[in-house]
C-alpha cells in the first residue's frame, strides 16, 4: 500500500499549510462535537511531529467552539 501526500502538505517550518491543514481539522471536530479531553489529546499528539499543525488544530477547535456557542445564544435571544 501506498500513501498518497497532498501537494500542499508542509514542507519545511516557513510552509504555513499545515496550520491550515489543523485550522480545518479542528474545526470540523468541534462541529462533530468531539469532547475537548480528546481534541486536545490530539493536538498533544501532533505537537511532538508538527507543532504547527497542533497549533491549528486547536485555534480551529477553539472558533469553532465560539461560533456555535454565540450562535446557540443568538437563538436563545431572539
Amino acid at each position: 500500500m501506498t500513501m498518497q501526500i497532498p501537494e500542499n502538505a508542509a514542507i519545511g517550518p516557513d510552509d504555513t499549510s499545515s496550520y491550515e491543514d489543523g485550522y480545518t481539522d479542528g474545526e470540523l471536530a468541534a462541529i462533530t462535537k468531539l469532547p475537548s479531553a480528546r481534541a486536545h489529546a490530539r493536538a498533544a499528539m501532533a505537537d511532538q511531529y508538527d507543532p504547527l499543525y497542533a497549533q491549528g488544530y486547536m485555534d480551529g477547535y477553539l472558533h469553532q467552539i465560539q461560533v456555535t456557542a454565540a450562535l446557540a445564544e443568538k437563538g436563545r435571544a431572539a
